[in-house]
């Protein structure tokens, strides 16, 4: 019997770390698939990057509005709310046998919330994880008893995911989906990234994303000037500077990196999409920001990452990640750190906590293995 999978994409970082699963459910004969794109995906203003889907090749690809074009807190409850209604219209045409989701974000629970009342078990990728320093916590936790399946991608998220009182017959380790990409996913050479990006990486460069802190301890996390002057006084690396996703601040941030996209060493790139991005990272010096990319994925290229501030407080690190406050001098010495001799023979190295890869073949035969009717019951598991 044919299972029908539905998959939620809201952003272009999800759909990246998603893409290998999602390729392979198209491919195997016993599933059918519809990927359900919402989100980002859908604003001209983020890339449209939808097109990206089709790109590379996704077929069944069904558009989900919900984006209000407002980044305040109340914009981003009415787009859950709105989110919520669109999706239980399409899942309701959609007849799934499962909902495959990943992550954390506000799009991922209104998705989670509608497949729950459909009574469509969900299956959860990246559960049991920490981020103390986004509302993305709270939802990711939420997500994991909304779950009937779970794909933590370590044994210590696996621990965290019992002790929400989730049954050990539903939780299966898989390892990273970014680290996957990098262990099986093709470059471009070092030209055709070159062509097109337009402009030439032959000087050191640093590759740079900082998004909103939804749950700042300092409001000041929020003001990204001490990151601009830093950059401004850095000037023998080149920057790539990639766009904050769609939560609350993110306009303020994109108008402020618009005040040195002049400046000759900085490259000002909406969004990279999966593939530029996977090559990009491979000819970098360091990352800087505060996306959850320099902790998974960036160690795998033994490359180093400055993060900044206390979004990804809570996730495990290696010892190529150096933790800094929104400070300017901080910075500018974690960048020379960073890209020193001493530090770039350290990272040869270092063992990424996150793993190996495999993470997308593990989770296809996972789906294809179980009995998904039998997962729409939930018990909870006391533990002493």
């Amino acid at each position: 019997m044919i299972k029908k999978i539905g998959i939620v994409t809201g952003t272009r970082a999800d759909f990246g770390l998603l893409y290998r699963t999602i390729d392979l459910l198209q491919k195997d004969e016993r599933f059918e698939t519809n990927v359900f794109a919402c989100g980002t995906h859908l604003s001209p203003e983020y890339g449209m990057t939808i097109s990206e889907l089709e790109s590379k090749g996704i077929s069944n690809v069904i558009a989900v509005e919900m984006l209000l074009s407002t980044s305040s807190g109340v914009g981003i409850a009415k787009s859950v709310g709105l989110a919520t209604i669109s999706f239980a219209d399409a899942f309701s045409h959609a007849n799934l046998d499962c909902l495959l989701i990943l992550g954390d974000r506000y799009e991922i629970l209104a998705a989670a919330q509608s497949a729950m009342f459909l009574n469509i078990p969900i299956a959860h990728i990246h559960g049991g994880e920490v981020t103390e320093g986004a509302f993305d916590d709270c939802i990711r936790h939420s997500l994991t008893k909304m779950a009937n399946i779970h794909f933590p991608v370590a044994e210590q998220f696996a621990d965290r995911i019992k002790q929400l009182g989730e049954e050990d017959n539903s939780i299966h380790v898989v390892g990273s989906p970014g680290v996957d990409n990098i262990v099986n996913e093709p470059r471009l050479t070092l030209p055709e990234l070159e062509e097109s990006l337009g402009f030439s990486l032959e000087k050191r460069c640093a590759l740079v994303t900082y998004h909103p802190v939804t749950k700042a301890k300092n409001e000041g996390e929020n003001d990204i000037t001490s990151l601009v002057n830093a950059i401004k006084a850095r000037s023998e690396l080149d920057y790539i500077i990639t766009y904050p996703n769609a939560d609350g601040c993110g306009k303020q941030i994109i108008e402020q990196w618009k005040e040195i996209e002049h400046l000759t060493n900085v490259h000002i790139v909406p969004s990279l999409g999966f593939l530029r991005y996977l090559s990009v990272m491979e000819h970098v010096d360091c990352v800087i920001g505060n996306s959850s990319s320099g902790i998974i994925e960036a160690p795998s290229y033994k490359v180093g990452t400055i993060n900044i501030g206390s979004r990804q407080a809570g996730r495990p690190r290696s010892e190529l990640i150096l933790d800094v406050d929104m400070d300017e001098e901080a910075i500018k010495q974690a960048i020379t750190e960073c890209c020193s001799k001493e530090f770039k023979e350290r990272a040869n190295d270092i063992v990424n906590p996150y793993g190996e890869g495999d993470t997308a073949n593990r989770i296809v035969s996972t789906l294809a293995l179980l009995d998904l009717a039998s997962f729409g019951f939930k018990k909870f598991i006391d533990r002493n």
